[in-house]
């Protein structure tokens, strides 16, 4: 649940990777389209957990800087080209931030054991080099049924999201930070739309870009990415976002994605956002 009392201005770093970095195709504009101030800078190393990005700062100290930097200020980023590599200590360092968030890597969001003692090391560090600003923890989503991982790890869907977000509370409730409820959204949308898996679909899923063709023992194979935000799913990350950490109400965002998700789409993804967070 977020405060009661709402902000209008924000500086944000994000400690993660690309279930982090999908927050920056519309946090930006949805916060703007809101008149609230945001920037946002998005330390990004693809499939990082809380054990690589410790080696990370420890190796800092000789300099190692292998982050991809993104920053987005009031609606546009802010850097362009190629990101700008830097290091953790530099990042923090680099402004006075109101919150800096972190996450656990998704694949091993679901081992209690894999938060510590990792996590706790960035979280001491992070209150070392920014003792303003506050630690929040994003919590991550559980991945679609055709993730082969799942069978391998002998979990389904809903046992990695138990999983997951009972070691996210635990880990945050050991060092008083609060959580993003974002694996929470996605289960949520996926009662209350509900979605309906199907052999060649992903039956509205927010999670999962998929392309299903038939096989040759008359079923579906699926080609693509079963794990990572689709574009509803990015759009409802951002907006989960905006309200937990600015307080805002965004069932009144104007920022839409009409071509590419539709307006009364977007409009349910605003109710979902809203409630997942009261």
């Amino acid at each position: 649940m977020t405060n009661a009392v709402a902000v209008t201005a924000l500086k944000i770093l994000m400690i993660g990777n690309s279930f982090s970095i999908s927050n920056t195709r519309n946090m930006p504009q949805i916060c703007d389209s809101m008149g609230l101030r945001l920037e946002l800078g998005s330390l990004y190393i693809g499939g990082c957990t809380l054990e690589k990005h410790w080696k990370n700062v420890e190796k800092a100290k000789e300099g190692f800087a292998p982050y991809g930097y993104r920053l987005f200020r009031d609606g546009k980023q802010v850097t362009k080209g190629v990101p700008a590599k830097i290091n953790i200590p530099e990042a923090l360092k680099s402004d006075k931030w109101d919150i800096v968030t972190i996450q656990q890597g998704s694949h091993q969001s679901w081992i209690p054991e894999s938060y510590s003692p990792y996590g706790d090391n960035l979280i001491k560090t992070i209150r070392e080099l920014c003792p303003t600003a506050e630690i929040v923890v994003q919590e991550t989503w559980s991945y679609t049924p055709w993730d082969e991982r799942l069978k391998k790890w002998g979990i389904d869907q809903n046992e990695m999201y138990e999983r997951l977000h009972k070691a996210y509370a635990a880990f945050a409730a050991k060092h008083g930070l609060r959580v993003i409820p974002m694996g929470a959204a996605v289960q949520l949308w996926r009662r209350t739309l509900p979605v309906k898996y199907a052999p060649d679909s992903i039956g509205g899923d927010v999670t999962g870009s998929l392309k299903f063709t038939p096989d040759e023992k008359g079923g579906f194979k699926a080609d693509g990415d079963p794990f990572h935000l689709n574009a509803h799913g990015d759009y409802l990350q951002s907006l989960v976002w905006t309200e937990f950490l600015f307080k805002a109400d965004v069932r009144k965002c104007p920022f839409i994605r009409e071509k590419t998700i539709g307006e009364e789409r977007c409009r349910l993804l605003q109710k979902t956002a809203h409630e997942v967070c009261r």
